[in-house]
């Protein structure tokens, strides 16, 4: 009531100021929820204020009858607001009007449209429609927002990029907040707000074709909030700093690739299943030592039956008395959680971050969603997991990781999710689109398995050179791989890339002894001064911090609370994963107060001391980023060389008969060998 109120008055003294009369019926400013029905019959609302009764009634005339030219606004912000979105979301059964909501669908994209049920989403679903849609005898105007950009590159919005593209004539993104996710207060536009913004304008003309995508211009304004302002002020639609964004008719709100980009072919295009990682709804079932689950496992149990919801941190999916199916090869159970008296499962290790391996309970009944296909594939021989952070911006570091560990949701960088591009099926047979493989031995004259794919995939994507060279365009959020046609450098990048994904995994995946990379051993020869040692003793306690401590030959020492591990270079310190620092990261989860997210009471239970499984693993740990920053110079300079060259576009590879993922069923894992096993270039 209150902005309703602020906004008359300010009406019509702006009216006053002019020397305007004001309108006989008042300057129509109207109290009402926008969500609501307008189609429905009228009810008793404000029965004690007249005044407001009657604005209500002629808000809802308007809503129904009335055409607008133009809707303005900073609509709010809700997750999760399924059943609040009015007739928007829900429809009418009064009129002859499909639900607004319903146009920003898109037909087999239902998986990932959840993210539509957000009060900002409504408020575009309304306006656009009463804009756009609601008179077909009136259909242009203007609908201007600022909201969460969410909508800009997020694949659940396909369908919503899609109706702008082909009802608007041209629109307009000015992303306010270019640094990201919960960025420094100083930078916000609205310092309580850490949700990235943008302003969008899109316009409808009367003679707007439907036929031909909108044209989408895309601008950022930079610095702090002042700065910001002062860039807004100046800012002309007409003016410079425009970029055209994407002219597909799904494609991200975002800058168009001035480089060749758009010609490679999507991670996601040459490894079709991909999948979240395991999503816990819980984190207590984490730790970085199997002894702290059990005694988690053991404080759950033997807790009073009222007690144990709380400690379980019950959600939808998962409560102590749910009943779930074992996961693949994991003990069996009989019984919900809630009645469970027995001894913790043996904990699996799992992928938790990128290069840190830590330990999780194999009980369904304690995992929200356990992505079943993932522990199905797990045991398939020459398994590993590509880890790629899909639908956020990549800003430094390697642009995908690996594991041959099933991976958590939040594994690439510790937050903002991703997804698991798995190298086999459950099956056995190569998760690679079909053709892909014989495409390549055709135009390289070299035999090419799902393993060659993968190694070269590595050799060009998983170093910071990459994220450098492509850093405007992966603000588009996903991986491309320029494809070399060249035998020699492709050959040259495999054998790069089998060292980073040894490396990486800890010497599980692409082991060779004759080209000396044992299985499951990374370790440096003892006479090798790379090689990382623990000069001294950590102490009883769990240490509290960790630094480094530089030296002059480029070789210096982290200390770990009492303890010094050496020699490590300041490459190595400061190696990161999209602004992860791998080394704290890792420590935050085995210092006295780790660090993470806190579920449950249960989170409280963690070690008194440093293991020595800790040493080892820390070492262990170090020698993999040393090994890994060590092909980095290597790694630049080839990719330099491949894009200089003949390059396999993704437009070629499918004009000769590479089948690219287009549907959901295309993404799906396999799991009958024989319904595959004629498909061309699966093996």
């Amino acid at each position: 009531m209150g902005s309703y109120t602020v906004a008359e008055m300010r009406a019509v003294d702006i009216l006053k100021s002019y020397g305007a009369q004001l309108p006989k019926n008042g300057v129509r400013l109207h109290v009402t929820n926008t969500l609501d029905d307008p189609f429905i019959a009228e009810a008793a609302v404000f029965p004690d204020l007249a005044a407001l009764a009657k604005s209500h009634k002629q808000a809802n005339k308007i809503k129904a009858d009335t055409p607008v030219t133009v809707v303005i606004g900073n609509p709010p912000y809700h997750e999760r607001a399924q059943g609040l979105g009015g007739w928007v979301e829900a429809g009418t059964t009064n009129a002859d009007e499909k639900r607004p909501l319903d146009r920003f669908r898109k037909e087999g994209n239902g998986r990932v449209e959840y993210v539509l049920k957000n009060l900002y989403i409504y408020f575009w679903a309304w306006a656009t429609w009463k804009v756009f849609d609601a008179h077909p005898q009136d259909r242009h105007g203007v609908v201007s927002f600022i909201t969460t950009s969410g909508y800009l590159k997020g694949p659940g919005f396909k369908g919503m990029r899609r109706y702008l593209r082909e009802t608007c004539s041209e629109g307009w993104i000015i992303n306010v907040t270019p640094e990201g996710m919960q960025p420094d207060v100083p930078t916000r536009v609205f310092p309580g707000v850490q949700q990235p913004l943008a302003i969008a304008i899109f316009v409808r003309r009367a003679d707007t074709d439907t036929d031909t995508p909108a044209k989408i211009h895309y601008t950022k304004v930079t610095g702090k909030r002042e700065q910001k302002y002062d860039q807004l002020d100046a800012l002309t639609l007409d003016g410079d700093g425009w970029q055209s964004a994407r002219t597909g008719w799904e494609a991200p709100f975002l800058p168009a690739a001035e480089s060749a980009w758009d010609d490679y072919p999507a991670l996601g295009d040459l490894f079709c299943w991909v999948t979240p990682g395991i999503t816990p709804g819980r984190t207590w079932i984490y730790a970085p030592h199997p002894s702290v689950l059990q005694d988690r496992w053991n404080s759950l149990v033997s807790a009073e039956p009222q007690e144990k919801p709380k400690l379980f941190k019950e959600t939808h999916g998962c409560t102590v008395e749910s009943t779930k199916e074992s996961l693949p090869n994991a003990p069996s159970h009989g019984k919900p959680i809630g009645k469970e008296d027995g001894a913790c499962p043996p904990p699996k290790r799992i992928a938790y971050r990128s290069f840190d391996r830590q330990w999780i309970i194999p009980d369904h009944r304690v995992i929200d969603r356990a992505r079943r296909d993932l522990w199905s594939a797990e045991s398939v021989g020459g398994q590993v997991y590509i880890t790629e952070q899909h639908s956020q911006a990549i800003t430094s570091g390697p642009a995908i990781t690996f594991s041959t560990l099933i991976p958590d949701k939040h594994h690439f960088k510790g937050s903002e999710g991703g997804r698991i591009l798995p190298l086999r099926h459950p099956d056995g047979s190569p998760n690679v689109a079909p053709g892909m493989l014989s495409q390549l031995e055709e135009t390289l004259g070299l035999t090419v398995t799902a393993h060659d794919l993968a190694a070269y995939t590595a050799g060009i994507t998983a170093n910071p050179a990459f994220t450098k060279q492509f850093a405007e365009e992966l603000v588009t959020p996903g991986v491309r791989v320029p494809l070399t046609a060249d035998p020699e450098l492709w050959s040259a990048v495999c054998d790069i890339g089998r060292q980073v994904v040894w490396a990486a995994t800890y010497g599980e995946a692409f082991s060779s002894h004759l080209d000396g990379r044992p299985k499951g051993k990374i370790a440096f020869d003892p006479k090798d001064p790379r090689r990382p040692k623990n000069l001294s003793s950590i102490g009883s306690d769990l240490p509290g911090k960790i630094t480094y401590v530089p030296a002059e030959d480029g070789e210096g020492q982290i200390k770990v609370g009492q303890g010094v591990f050496g020699p490590v270079t300041e490459r190595m310190w400061n190696y990161d994963v999209s602004g992860m620092n791998v080394i704290g990261k890792w420590f935050s989860y085995r210092k006295a107060d780790p660090g993470g997210k806190k579920t449950s009471p249960l989170d409280d239970i963690h070690l008194g001391s440093w293991p020595k499984e800790w040493i080892t693993e820390f070492n262990e740990l170090l020698t993999s980023l040393r090994r890994v920053t060590d092909l980095e110079d290597a790694q630049s300079e080839i990719l330099e060389k491949v894009i200089a060259g003949p390059i396999l576009t993704f437009g070629e590879l499918k004009s000769k008969g590479v089948k690219f993922p287009q549907e959901n069923k295309d993404r799906k894992p396999r799991y009958d060998l024989d319904s595959t096993a004629t498909q061309d270039g699966m093996f």
